[in-house]
């Protein structure tokens, strides 16, 4: 057998000098160590505990088992073919990549000041909103502050990312999508203005599974299982698989809500893996609708836009993502509870990337909350503010810090934190299994404070006397604490104490930023929740999305107005936290595909790194600490908040290496195969 040079480690240098005498050693009987003579190449005698061998692959393999043996693997720099191309061990940033090859319009105000005509031309082709351009920059500067414009100015400016989510699959959890809507199709003919074909995004591809079908969407529950599971339903394809209406082979619906109930419905490897049961309702023309009509009913209305903002073709970042989309809470969605436990198992049990050796990573978009009107309606209840006593009142009217909350966005409702139960505890487990869960902060000018804050632990009870652990309150039925300045649900998933004692949270909580200016400035839209506990800040109140019947802020005349591909298909002025999220999650995920390594404290921690606006450009405001401050009815006010807004800077591209990750200080043992992080 030939022999290979090796390199070889013991534990320490009194094993080594002992091995190594083993091996020079002719006619030696020691177990694992060839008999006869081993010639040395390198003795390495800088290093006290390796140096370099000739051995046959089978000598290798006996030695591997020497309790003397740290590690033993091929010497990488003897083999041309071990020997990595230079510019992709570089940390080096990614390059930023052209979404067209011209120009497109950035809306910032797309309302009445920037009202279009009825059949828009050529020059609206691919236009977007403000949370494209307000991202792509290099610094934290707003284009439209930096380049003194008004805030209904429309940019006329190339779209430049350093990633479009390739590789990595983003769920928009919500109440249905409308897939039919023209953001959503990979056709350049039939996403037509009627007379111009578009220009589609660079590598602008279809969905994962297979027939090439025109739309780049695919349904978590009903889709799923055949990219999990193929070889169940391709040994009955008459039975399991059908054609959906833009040319994809998907799964028969039943047999796929089947798929997901019962573990013998599926291939034996899959079939302990765990069950969820979904309503029979959950069809595909009730949550998705097709290209010549829209999901049923109110579903869809609200996540089609988010759809849009996180992975649309022209109004979102993650435009290259594995694009799935759930009806989480729609009238004919999963429930909360399945659909976390369905996406938990999706995350777990779909296949690897051969690129790369790995499952792709999950990033999950959830626009919506748990959230109640807690007013006393003539009852008496009791406030404790930074360890005060408890102060009776029987109305929030005269209490600042209390009568502020829900008044600008959310009918006088706001969040409190749930308690343990079945939910919360799917969202951690969902969240542990490795999905990034990126969430809306919440419409109710809310403070959202973090552990060791004088607010943190502000609350209120109904026992006079009462303490937080005895505070009990209802949001949709389900039990909450008194609390007033923490995370309610689902921003609190996750929620744990840290090594430093210090209470953390697991998601990645989204504040909104307005499309109009704040006193000249940038600043935050009066209705989002506010103070140190937002992660970040997205462009919101006046995106451009994609419409199904959504008319809070109006539908818009689409730019494609002779798209025949359905009823409506329209654009909105979407906003709300339920507009910042999904354009934080399809951002996430461009980072992300460059460091598909990253758990949810990465992110937090890059997202930390970024510079924050000053306030030259950004209205901060003022932070109210005591009850009746006139602060607190300055909604636009951060209340102690740091405003970071996402941009393209600080974070480099990973260069992925089997399971390994290359970095500064290069260790490498055992065999190896180089992939690239494309």
């Amino acid at each position: 057998m030939a022999e290979k040079y090796y390199q070889l480690g013991t534990h320490t240098t009194e094993q080594w000098q002992e091995l190594h005498a083993e091996l020079i050693a002719d006619g030696n009987l020691y177990e694992a160590v060839p008999v006869r003579q081993v010639s040395v190449d390198d003795e390495k005698l800088h290093s006290p505990t390796r140096g370099t061998y000739l051995l046959t692959v089978e000598e290798a393999e006996e030695l591997k088992k020497d309790p003397r043996v740290k590690f033993i693997n091929i010497d990488y720099s003897k083999y041309e073919e071990f020997k990595p191309p230079k510019n992709e061990l570089q940390m080096t940033r990614p390059a930023l990549v052209n979404r067209y090859s011209s120009t497109v319009r950035h809306y910032r105000e797309f309302e009445t000041s920037n009202t279009l005509p009825v059949a828009p031309g050529a020059a609206e082709i691919n236009r977007t909103g403000y949370q494209i351009l307000r991202l792509q920059q290099t610094t934290q500067a707003d284009p439209w502050i930096d380049g003194a414009l008004a805030d209904n100015d429309v940019v006329s400016q190339a779209i430049q990312a350093r990633g479009s989510g390739k590789n990595v699959d983003v769920v928009v959890a919500d109440e249905g999508c409308w897939l039919g809507h023209p953001e959503f199709q990979n056709d350049p003919v039939l996403a037509s203005d009627g007379e111009t074909a578009i220009e589609l995004p660079a590598d602008f591809g279809g969905n994962v599974l297979p027939g090439n079908g025109t739309c780049t969407v695919l349904d978590l529950v009903l889709d799923a299982p055949y990219y999990i599971d193929p070889d169940w339903f391709n040994a009955d394809p008459d039975n399991r698989l059908t054609t959906r209406w833009d040319g994809t082979t998907v799964p028969v619906e039943n047999v796929a809500l089947a798929w997901w109930a019962n573990g013998l419905q599926r291939s034996s490897q899959f079939a302990s893996e765990g069950t969820v049961s979904i309503p029979a309702s959950y069809t595909r023309q009730n949550v998705s609708g097709s290209n010549s009509s829209q999901p049923t009913g109110l579903d869809g209305e609200h996540g089609t836009p988010c759809g849009a903002l996180t992975y649309g073709r022209t109004q979102g970042w993650a435009y290259n993502a594995n694009k799935w989309m759930l009806d989480l809470y729609g009238d004919y969605g999963s429930g909360i509870e399945a659909g976390f436990d369905l996406t938990k198992l999706f995350h777990q049990l779909k296949p690897k990337n051969s690129a790369y050796d790995k499952q792709d990573p999950t990033v999950m978009s959830n626009s919506w909350g748990y959230r109640a009107n807690k007013d006393p309606f003539g009852s008496t209840y009791y406030y404790t503010h930074r360890a005060s006593s408890n102060v009776s009142y029987t109305t929030e009217n005269g209490i600042a810090w209390l009568s502020h909350m829900g008044t600008q966005g959310d009918g006088g409702r706001w969040k409190s934190e749930m308690k343990t139960n079945s939910l919360t505890t799917a969202l951690d487990e969902l969240i542990d299994s490795g999905v990034i869960f990126v969430c809306a902060a919440g419409n109710s000018n809310q403070k959202c404070v973090n552990d060791g804050h004088p607010d943190f632990d502000n609350y209120i009870t109904q026992t006079d006397g009462g303490n937080l652990a005895d505070s009990s309150f209802t949001e949709f039925g389900v039990e909450v604490f008194g609390t007033t300045n923490r995370r309610g649900f689902p921003q609190q998933g996750g929620k744990f104490t840290d090594t430093d004692g210090v209470i953390k949270y697991k998601t990645i909580n989204i504040g909104a930023l307005d499309d109009d200016y704040v006193n000249g400035l940038e600043g935050k839209v009066d209705y989002s929740d506010r103070g140190e506990g937002m992660d970040c800040y997205t462009p919101a109140d006046g995106t451009l999305a994609a419409n199904k019947s959504y008319t809070n802020e109006g539908p818009r005349v689409d730019t494609y107005a002779n798209f025949d591909y359905g009823p409506g298909a329209y654009d909105c002025a979407f906003g709300g936290t339920s507009a910042a999220c999904p354009v934080a999650a399809g951002f996430i995920a461009t980072v992300i595909e460059h460091n598909r390594d990253w758990t949810w404290r990465e992110i937090k921690d890059w997202i930390n790194s970024l510079d924050s606006i000053p306030g030259t450009d950004f209205y901060y405001g003022v932070e109210s600490t005591t009850p009746n401050a006139a602060n607190w009815t300055d909604y636009e006010s951060l209340e102690g908040g740091i405003p970071r807004v996402l941009y393209q800077n600080n974070y480099d591209s990973r260069f992925v290496i089997g399971s390994r990750t290359v970095a500064s200080n290069l260790s490498l043992g055992g065999a190896f195969t180089l992939r690239t992080n494309k």
